[in-house]
């Protein structure tokens, strides 16, 4: 006959306290780590903005050599500073898109929500001093670049172009934030830089 088994060890379930103990540590773990959470995808936002400007400002440019025309980059700023965007042949006087003259439009708030963007035509805001103050989300709008044939910024009496856009995020404070630059050189070429960087430090991302 076989044996009848006895009682096992060593098997036993949480008790009611290993439990909850258990329970707690989660809760601490997660209230540690979603506002960090949030905080990477709200930086990753402002990445994703600023990396399709520069795309849009990239478009832009090569266009206008390609058709040896003038093509414009523009970003209307709507509510407070989206970073929608639009490339579009103009006509020479023209700074508003014609009908049916789109190239290309990405409308930001599919990407990124909450980033907002504040651009400037004063060229002594893009030395490297002055990247410590931020351009208000909403400033500087509507945003726009126009190329000539050769690829460069238009220069033209009445005319200014946009030399600097920066990217910030509309729910989070400064001390969390990631901002991100665009700037536009007086040749066309346009690059993201990162405003926290030190000048001199000879990192290529600086201001």
């Amino acid at each position: 006959m076989a044996r009848p088994r006895g009682p096992m060890t060593g098997m036993a379930g949480f008790t009611m306290v290993e439990l909850i103990i258990t329970m707690l540590i989660a809760v601490i773990l997660l209230r540690i780590g979603i506002p960090a959470f949030g905080e990477w995808m709200g930086n990753l936002q402002i990445r994703a903005s600023a990396e399709g400007v520069l795309n849009g400002l990239g478009v832009a440019r090569s266009e206008a050599l390609k058709r040896n025309a003038r093509v414009m980059f523009s970003m209307e700023g709507a509510d407070g500073g989206a970073t929608a965007w639009t490339v579009c042949q103009v006509a020479d006087g023209g700074t508003t898109c014609p009908a049916g003259s789109t190239i290309q439009a990405r409308d930001g708030g599919d990407e990124s929500p909450r980033a907002r963007a504040g651009a400037t035509t004063d060229a002594s805001l893009t030395l490297s001093t002055a990247f410590a103050t931020p351009l208000t989300p909403g400033d500087g709008f509507p945003a726009r670049v126009i190329f000539d044939g050769r690829g460069r910024p238009l220069a033209a009496t009445g005319w200014a172009n946009t030399v600097r856009i920066d990217l910030r995020n509309a729910t989070m404070s400064s001390s969390e934030e990631r901002r991100l630059s665009v700037v536009i050189s007086p040749t066309g070429s346009a690059r993201l830089c990162d405003p926290s960087l030190a000048s001199g430090s000879g990192d290529p991302r600086v201001c």
